[in-house]
């Protein structure tokens, strides 16, 4: 169960208004040093390989200038890849709250306690429902108006929500990542860089905000080496911090890719489409069928990212949620962690 105090920043900033500075700064200062760390981390003990970061950052810059938001996207590989991957951005932005982050949060980790729940908050963490909830929600709809503020008077009416937990009305469009496979997702070799399916979460937010954010897909590859799923102990603490290799040539390998922003063209048909639709609550199967085209062409711009560090190609039953339904299917499969194998199964028949 949750905290009950701050669900999110969104909260707080909407329900204190007077305090809304400090709170800002406290939360800029907060991210700052724990990009400064997440930095200190990534290249103090591994060996990082990282492309398209100054691309990345200009993108940010053009999304500024032309009051448009940013939407990343990732594979989920490790507890901890956000925040350590944005300790790739220069120093100079890590400061900057016009070019820091927001986030989905997994409420039953990040929101557990006061503390955590305070620290994630002002870290800019939405808190999300998994495993049953579904893609109305508070964070979801906070992620479509951080995006573009201008979609709140045309949010769907099915979403039912906190009004709380939307953003304040006055701030500009904002950067959100996403992890679109919902959970961290480590399989053994051969299929340890296959991704599984992306969720409808993603979809939504891509139909349904009025102006389309600049879509950067992210691929990366080696933080499931520093924080395996499968340890019974110790579960948290990074392997490379405790058994350091001081010769670069020899530390674990961390590759990073950003991809370039995708096309507006890329979801035009399925956008206009969805304006199109009388279903009110979104609840038929031509919605669920444009979901399913976005969440797997989203899937598909993250995956050429893959594609494009040379990697082996994928298993291709990993992209496909019907495959994930049926345990016997899973034969030679094998994922690390909690929601591994059957268990991820249970949990999705849920969800």
């Amino acid at each position: 169960m949750a905290h009950p105090t701050i669900a999110n920043a969104l909260t707080f900033l909407n329900r204190y208004p007077r305090t809304k500075s400090l709170w800002r700064l406290g939360g800029v200062a907060i991210m700052g040093l724990t990009g400064l760390l997440s930095r200190f981390f990534l290249y103090a003990f591994h060996n990082v390989d990282a492309s398209g970061v100054e691309q990345f950052v200009r993108v940010l810059e053009k999304a500024k200038k032309e009051g448009r938001g940013v939407l990343t996207v990732s594979n989920h590989i490790s507890v901890v890849d956000d925040p350590v991957m944005w300790g790739l951005l220069p120093i100079r932005k890590m400061f900057n709250p016009t070019h820091l982050r927001w986030g989905l949060g997994a409420e039953n980790i990040c929101f557990t306690t006061k503390l955590t729940s305070n620290f994630f908050s002002m870290g800019q963490v939405l808190a999300t429902r998994r495993f049953g909830t579904g893609v109305y929600q508070g964070s979801v709809d906070s992620a479509i108006l951080l995006l573009c503020p201008s979609s709140r008077d045309s949010l769907c009416e099915a979403s039912s929500t906190d009004d709380n937990r939307f953003p304040p009305s006055n701030l500009p469009p904002q950067w959100i990542h996403i992890f679109p496979e919902s959970l961290v997702h480590q399989a053994y070799p051969p299929h340890q860089t296959s991704m599984k399916y992306f969720h409808w979460g993603i979809s939504r937010i891509i139909l349904e905000v009025e102006k389309l954010p600049i879509i950067v897909p992210i691929f990366h590859q080696g933080l499931d080496d520093v924080f395996p799923e499968d340890r019974e102990n110790w579960k948290y603490v990074p392997r490379t911090v405790v058994f350091p290799k001081w010769k670069k040539e020899n530390r674990v390998k961390l590759n990073f890719k950003f991809g370039v922003p995708l096309s507006e063209s890329v979801f035009a048909e399925e956008r206009e489409r969805w304006k199109g639709l009388v279903d009110a609550k979104h609840d038929s199967e031509e919605s669920w069928t444009l979901r399913s085209i976005v969440a797997a062409r989203i899937r598909e711009a993250v995956a050429d990212v893959r594609k494009s560090m040379g990697l082996r190609d994928e298993d291709p039953r990993f992209k496909d949620p019907y495959f994930w339904s049926n345990v016997s299917e899973l034969t030679g499969v094998k994922i690390a962690g909690k929601y591994g194998n059957s268990s991820v199964k249970v949990v999705e028949k849920e969800g």
